[in-house]
């Protein structure tokens, strides 16, 4: 009995053993598993983190393209890529953030990044206003000032350093699920001995899992590399060039021919391995032979033991014919830009449709984007030859005028030469008939009364004309030193070397403050000089008013809230969605209107809101309404304050400043676009500004212009 008790106890003490011990190694093995898990996920965000800042630097290269396109061609369809980029980069920013979350080295890197960004964008801005309100030679000379390009190129620098940091991190990631697989495979071949099928199970789930992630990390280092392939300003050809070999190697394909789309055709545009004798077709079409249908289906296809009339790949030693081929298209947004075909000697390597598949958008974008290169480069040289061909057509303006100068003076010469014959003849004739002489006389007074006439008209278009031109040389030798000291001063409040005083700084920020509200003065001078002379050219086009609201809710928004204010815009009854008038006049009005209305309010808010209005002599008629909670305006200013070089205020420590001008331009702009400004306003309640427009301009409908009074000397106390 004793012997039978000290057995089952120790029979329970070994099984109690094995099943510590089975608990002890699965343990070990769940917490070995974790770890991969864990490994594995933080390896999957890593990737994230880089295809992030891919999708960062080539919004910023679509952005910019399309800057050049506009500042090129002055066509607002060159502007999608940078608008799609200027709605799409914080979210992409912010994404890249969101997953950085607890790694303090990107963390602190987004920042410059952030300011980098924001520059560049601002310059790209600058630069399409530019281009808008200047023309296309003030976008030229900003673009050629390389003020982006610094920005440029700190973005991709802060992006490269970032995925240099990201693939860092992977890597240890890597190494560490690594060790982690080697604990887990040591544990399981311990827990093997005491049982064989359990171990054999956990090695299988094991081994399956590592596959699985090996495979995820081979698909993912095929994409970045592909992704750097792609990276920089290639042409389509070496693009092509620079895929295949990736593909090649990393796929060890031995042949490879790279197809481009270009004027509905898929052209051949490089060859990895192929003799320069090849029997590849130049070009095909959608649907045209397996490469076409690839192109059709939109899926990669393989093609297994081929006979030996496929293409060959060439060497020293002589030619081999593949017998396994890849067809690969990449495609982005559902269109296919390009299509690839590999070809091996041995099988094709497994998991490669996969790597296919994920490559697509990336090859698409990349081939697109470098067509697109192309199609600036050909603008760029057709602009290059018209402004040649101009150049050629003023030296001959030149001569003919010259030369018509010339004719001119013989002219005045012989008309000379006859005027002294008349008077030879008059006075010959006054002695014979003095009536005729009295006569003559009084035909000469009337005659010199007529050259007076005319020589005060021609000193009076003289001087207008001075007065135009005095304008202009002015404001372009203004400018010039103008922004070089708004520069200067930027450079100075900035103090990125930290080695001058507060005070230095604020003198600084204060010269740059002077030099803008200066900047200001010169614009309105001339917008109401072009007005007086009738020479503000009006340029309608289709106009959104859901994108019109939101272009102003994004420039005035951090106004109002620094302020403390509300901004609200908003559409009442049912205006239609476009409306034909000029953009960029219509801005300028809704613009002097609303920083008006936030410098005058101190507390409260600032709305727009648009509503239809009825139908005036069967036109449809749109109103833009600005209202404010400021300081408001008495009766006896309201019409006043529309009057030019009209202030806020006109004693020397005035609070409101401005130019005097604002309102002025605003209502004859309104007044050219076919439209008025009317005004209602109750002192220290707000005011409110409708702008009445036509949906249709109608340049026959826009009423004749008023004489611009200037203000007296006299102050009013109302907004500018």
């Amino acid at each position: 009995m004793r012997r039978q008790m000290r057995m089952d106890i120790g029979v329970s003490l070994g099984l109690s053993l094995v099943a510590v011990f089975f608990v002890l190694s699965g343990a070990v093995s769940y917490m070995n598993i974790r770890m991969l898990n864990s490994d594995s996920d933080k390896i999957a965000a890593t990737h994230e983190v880089i295809l992030g800042l891919n999708q960062i630097l080539s919004t910023m290269k679509d952005a910019e393209t399309g800057q050049r396109g506009f500042v090129l061609t002055g066509d607002e369809a060159y502007l999608t890529p940078y608008d799609n980029a200027l709605t799409g980069i914080e979210e992409r920013v912010l994404k890249v953030e969101q997953e950085t979350q607890g790694q303090p080295d990107f963390q602190r890197r987004l920042p410059p990044l952030k300011s980098h960004i924001a520059a560049k964008m601002n310059e790209l801005a600058q630069t399409i206003s530019a281009r808008r309100e200047s023309g296309y030679q003030a976008a030229l000379d900003m673009v050629r000032s390389d003020r982006g390009k610094a920005d440029m190129d700190a973005i991709r620098a802060q992006v490269a350093q970032m995925q240099a940091d990201a693939g860092a991190e992977r890597d240890r990631r890597v190494k560490e699920m690594d060790h982690a697989y080697d604990i887990a495979v040591v544990s399981v071949a311990v827990t093997a001995l005491t049982g064989v099928l359990l171990a054999a199970l956990i090695t299988w789930v094991i081994s399956r899992s590592q596959a699985m992630r090996r495979r995820e990390s081979w698909l993912q280092a095929g994409q970045v590399g592909l992704s750097a392939a792609s990276v920089g300003e290639q042409r389509l050809d070496q693009l092509g060039d620079s895929l295949l070999d990736f593909l090649a190697q990393y796929l060890g394909a031995e042949a490879g021919v790279f197809y481009a789309m270009s004027e509905g055709l898929y052209r051949r545009v490089a060859t990895y391995g192929v003799p320069e004798k090849n029997d590849t077709p130049a070009q095909f079409r959608a649907g045209d032979g397996l490469l076409g249908e690839a192109v059709q289906s939109g899926r990669a296809v393989t093609l297994q033991d081929l006979p030996d009339n496929h293409l060959s790949v060439g060497a020293a030693l002589g030619q081999w014919r593949p017998r396994h081929v890849l067809i690969a298209p990449a495609a982005h947004e559902g269109r296919v830009e390009a299509v690839v075909e590999l070809g091996f000697l041995h099988a094709v390597p497994p998991h490669t449709l996969d790597l296919m598949a994920r490559l697509s958008d990336l090859m698409g974008v990349a081939v697109q984007s470098a067509n697109y290169r192309v199609h600036l480069q050909q603008l760029l040289e057709e602009t290059q030859r018209q402004s040649e061909e101009l150049q050629s057509q003023s030296e001959e303006l030149r001569v003919n005028n010259e030369e018509l100068e010339e004719q001119s003076r013989a002219l005045k010469e012989s008309h000379a030469r006859l005027e002294q014959q008349q008077a030879e003849l008059e006075q010959t004739n006054a002695q014979l008939e003095e009536q005729a002489a009295i006569l003559e006389n009084q035909k000469d007074d009337l005659g010199r009364a007529k050259s007076d006439l005319e020589a005060k008209a021609r000193e009076l278009e003289q001087a207008s004309r001075y007065k135009s031109d005095f304008l202009a040389n002015m404001s372009h030798e203004l400018r010039t030193p103008l922004n070089s000291s708004l520069i200067l001063a930027k450079l100075l409040s900035d103090n990125p070397d930290g080695n001058l005083t507060e005070e230095q700084v604020k003198f600084a920020r204060t010269i740059q403050s002077s030099g803008n509200d200066l900047l200001t003065l010169i614009n309105d001078i001339l917008d109401l000089s072009k007005i007086e002379a009738g020479q503000m050219d009006i340029r309608p086009e289709a106009v959104s008013l859901q994108r019109l609201l939101r272009d102003m809710e994004r420039t005035f928004e951090p106004m109002a809230q620094q302020k403390g204010l509300s901004f609200v815009t908003g559409i009442e009854g049912e205006p239609p969605g476009l409306i034909d008038t000029d953009r960029l006049r219509l801005e300028q009005v809704l613009k002097n209107l609303l920083s008006n209305a936030i410098k005058f309010t101190d507390k409260g808010s600032v709305s727009l809101t648009v509503t239809a209005q009825e139908a005036i002599s069967g036109d449809a008629r749109v109103r833009f309404i600005v209202g404010d909670t400021g300081i408001g305006i008495s009766k006896d200013h309201q019409q006043s304050i529309f009057d030019a070089f009209r202030q806020a205020d006109g004693t020397i420590n005035r609070r409101y400043g401005g130019t005097g001008l604002g309102l002025s331009i605003s209502r004859e702009l309104a007044r050219l676009l076919g439209g008025r400004i009317t005004l209602d306003s109750t002192p220290g309640k707000g005011s409110t500004f409708v702008i009445d427009l036509p949906v249709s301009y109608d340049a026959g409908a826009v009423a004749p212009p008023e004489v611009l009074p200037v203000a007296s000397k006299a102050p009013v106390a109302a907004s500018e």
